[in-house]
Order: structure tokens, then C-alpha cells, then sequence
């Protein structure tokens, strides 16, 4: 936090998307307490009286200075698409499960379709907060589950099933190139491989290391936050 800045607890408003300050609150040297009247999404942000007097704030993570997706981060905290932990962290390389993506891509989208009730095997271990992400995602046809008919919301995601749901939510059409210029191309497994090659052809993926796109690997909190801010860059245009 920088020197002109003080710290404020803002809540996030679901209906104006957008994050709104919370008067008041007291500061005790790492710690700020403020009184609320509501459950919703908490964050605590560094705001110095010139960004108060723009609306414009900084989310505070103690632990995304310096990280290659910082300022992605941050910009994805601002538009209400992920919030930190309690302890003032973001965790950007923790990995993200199939229910905490779908979660992040509904607040991307920002769908209006209603939320049909999922009839997956294993319904009942959706979390109550990820229910209705999950029953749009169905609704829009960006989620189908497994062929034995489950969701699986706890199982960490990969990179290849992360490029499939970002294809369906743009509704990108795959064409006939179904090759990647991806080292390990050969590793891509069928039913992702043609979503892959869209995804790089339109730079909204890139490989690790030495041009390896990684399928199997699980995808961070990181890497989620940089694909859905390009998934939205393509879908303005």
C-alpha cells in the first residue's frame, strides 16, 4: 500500500456489479473492523482520497506483488470477478476447481438467463454459493458433466477442460484445424484439442516453458483470471 493510501473495507453489489465503500470501520495496526448489516462479498482495498474522489480503487493482496498476473488480478478484483481471502491474500498459484472456475466465468459473463436446477449425479455437493454459476453455465450450455451424468464441483480443473468451457462461453465456432503449434500437441486429448487450437490461434492461451500448453496440468487462480479477462476482450469485439 502506498504511502497516500489508506485501507477500507468495500462490499460487492450484485445487482450494480461494482464494489461499493463501507463508511466508517477502525484500524488497528495489520487488522480493520467494520460493522455490516448484510452477507455478501468483503474486500479490503487500498483507496487514497484522490481514487475516492474518482470511484477509482486498488484491491489489497499481500501476495501478488511482482506475480506475472498482478495487474491482471487486480483488474479482475475490480470488475467483481474474484475476491481475496480473509487473510488479505489472493493465492494466485493455489488451483482452482471446476466449481470456483464456473463461479469466475458467471461473474465474466454476467449472464441474464435464469439458473435451471442441475440434475447432475452428484448435485448435492455443489456448494450453495457456486449453485446458481453452475445452473447458468448449464442453461447456456457451457457445462455438461461427465459421461456417468456427474459435475464433479471439487475436482480441480485442467487447462484443457478450462479452454473447453471458455470456447462455449464465447461460442466460438472450431472449423477444421484441429492442430496446435503446441509441442506437446500430440497430449491434447481429442474432445479439447480443436478448442485449443482457436484459443491460440486468437491469443487467448500461450504454452508454458518450452511451448508446451500443459493439458493435464491443473490451472491457478492466476491463470483462470488471465484467460477470462481475454475471454471478455474477445467478446467485446
Amino acid at each position: 500500500m502506498k504511502k497516500d493510501q489508506r485501507p477500507v473495507v468495500f462490499y460487492y453489489d450484485e445487482v450494480k456489479k461494482e464494489w461499493v465503500q463501507i463508511d466508517g470501520g477502525k484500524v488497528d495496526v495489520n487488522k480493520i473492523t467494520v460493522e455490516v448489516n448484510h452477507f455478501t462479498k468483503f474486500a479490503v482495498m487500498a483507496v487514497s482520497k484522490e481514487e475516492e474522489q474518482s470511484g477509482s480503487v486498488q484491491p489489497i493482496f499481500s501476495d501478488i506483488s511482482g506475480h506475472w498476473a498482478e495487474s491482471d488480478i487486480k483488474k479482475a478484483a475490480q470488475s467483481g470477478i474474484v475476491i481475496g481471502y480473509e487473510n488479505g491474500t489472493f493465492k494466485p498459484n493455489s488451483i482452482v476447481t471446476r466449481a470456483e472456475f464456473v463461479v469466475m466465468l458467471m461473474k465474466a459473463l454476467k449472464p441474464q438467463e435464469e439458473a435451471v436446477r442441475p440434475t447432475f449425479t452428484d448435485s448435492a455437493k455443489i456448494g450453495t454459493w457456486a449453485q446458481q454459476a453452475v445452473g447458468q453455465a448449464v442453461q447456456l450450455g457451457i457445462v455438461k458433466g461427465y459421461p456417468d451424468g456427474s459435475f464433479r464441483p471439487d475436482a480441480e480443473i485442467t487447462r484443457a477442460e478450462m479452454a473447453v468451457m471458455i470456447i462455449k462461453a464465447l461460442a466460438l465456432e472450431l472449423g477444421d484445424n484441429t492442430v496446435t503449434s503446441f509441442v506437446d500437441d500430440a497430449e491434447i486429448p481429442g474432445w479439447a484439442k480443436g478448442q485449443v487450437a482457436v484459443l491460440k490461434n486468437l491469443g487467448l492461451i500461450s504454452g508454458k516453458g518450452n511451448n508446451e500448453f500443459a493439458p493435464n496440468d491443473k490451472a491457478t487462480r492466476a491463470e483462470a483470471v488471465t484467460i477470462l479477462l481475454k475471454m471478455i476482450t474477445q467478446k467485446s469485439k
